[in-house]
């Protein structure tokens, strides 16, 4: 386990490293660490993105007023990399590996053709989103929406860029079906059709700022868990048959939550470009076909069994994130607009991104100053803050 020290050192290491490009800001709350168990967990979950974000290519939206060269040059330092990426294996051990373990045991007993088939199914007759349904009726609906796109900003404004991982070497006929899968991702060489930029015009329908990376401040625990696992499996070659399964159960469980998410826009949004949805409920329809028919059933039967169950651990993890994140964004409605509704909390945000110190519901006792809670609004009384969900984190703006 990495000891607290490990992280304030490496956390000061980052903030030195960072410059004044948000897309290059490596900063994370690593200083003045207590022992508390849910700013620890985070700020580990912010140092294994750091590490897994030093595998993009990353360049600002305009240029800078200085050398972006220079910018370049200490963003990828080898050596300072290095540090960071030597603490990968331990935090992938404490935060990953256990959602990996459970979702393995869970699927130990599964029959991989009887999984698949069922897969769509289930998924398509499941209830309509929790969360989705609580905005239907919330007059603060569009606050809680922004707040969404900004947690899922973490991933969606690289989108594949994980993924592309999975298909560099030379492993067969399943390889060009994942590359076709990719090249959908990446619009197919059109830049405006790139599934990023798409979503980036759903996020400035909401005023939110589009740059990749503006938003770490904001991003939560779940956030982050949800980017990192899907991260941890596609940067390590060895997790290859988890990798296809979490392509699986991701294009399959898409078909169903886009469709649902762009009949929301259209609904109560509808000056909002919701392509970014419409598309997605669109192709996963085939790329679920292609991985299954492609990709899936291929592998098994030239590996046999323990290539499904490798491939069934890489669904259940994702299924497990994926559901982990949902839960959590609808407790945070439900407990912002009860805080709001006392007179503790105030929805809406301004424009500018705070980037002062971090805190959680277990530390909410030792602010006396009110804080940003991601794109929802404002936490006035921070001793509101202690019955949040676990994994919150707000924000405050810097002091002085």
């Amino acid at each position: 386990m990495i000891s607290l020290q490990a992280l304030e050192d490496l956390s000061r290491d980052l903030a030195t490293r960072s410059g004044g490009l948000s897309v290059y800001d490596m900063r994370v709350d690593g200083e003045r660490l207590d022992g508390a168990p849910q700013r620890t967990r985070y700020a580990k979950h912010q140092t294994l993105l750091r590490s897994y974000q030093g595998r993009y290519v990353l360049l600002p939206d305009a240029a800078p007023a200085g050398s972006i060269v220079a910018d370049l040059m200490r963003r990828y330092e080898p050596s300072a990399m290095q540090a960071l990426d030597a603490l990968r294996a331990d935090l992938e051990d404490e935060l990953i590996n256990p959602i990996l373990q459970k979702a393995s045991a869970a699927s130990a007993a599964e029959d991989a053709r009887s999984y698949i088939e069922a897969l769509l199914p289930t998924i398509r007759t499941a209830p309509p989103s929790r969360f989705l349904s609580y905005l239907e009726a919330s007059p603060h609906r569009e606050h809680h929406y922004r707040h969404f796109l900004i947690q899922s900003s973490a991933d969606l404004l690289a989108e594949a860029s994980a993924s592309a991982l999975g298909v560099i070497g030379e492993f067969g006929a399943p390889q060009s079906a994942l590359f076709r899968i990719l090249i959908d991702e990446f619009g197919y060489g059109e830049h405006a059709k790139k599934h990023s930029q798409l979503f980036r015009k759903t996020m400035s329908g909401f005023g939110l700022n589009t740059e990749y990376n503006a938003y770490w401040p904001l991003w939560d625990t779940p956030a982050l868990e949800v980017h990192n696992t899907i991260h941890c499996l596609f940067q390590s070659s060895r997790h290859f048959f988890k990798q296809v399964g979490f392509l699986l159960f991701a294009e399959t469980a898409y078909q169903h939550s886009t469709g649902e998410h762009f009949r929301y826009l259209k609904k109560h949004h509808p000056s909002v470009d919701g392509t970014y949805f419409a598309e997605h409920a669109h192709i996963d329809i085939h790329h679920t076909r292609m991985v299954v028919e492609e990709v899936v059933v291929p592998l098994i039967d030239k590996f046999g069994p323990e290539v499904g169950h490798e491939i069934l651990t890489g669904a259940e993890a994702t299924r497990a994130v994926f559901a982990a994140g949902d839960a959590h964004m609808l407790a945070l409605a439900l407990a912002f607009d009860a805080a709001a509704a006392d007179g503790r909390a105030r929805h809406g945000v301004r424009p500018t991104i705070p980037t002062g110190a971090a805190v959680t519901p277990e530390a909410a006792r030792t602010v006396s100053t009110q804080f940003q809670l991601g794109g929802m609004g404002w936490i006035l009384d921070p001793s509101a803050f202690e019955g949040f969900p676990a994994g919150s984190v707000g924000r405050m703006e810097v002091q002085g």
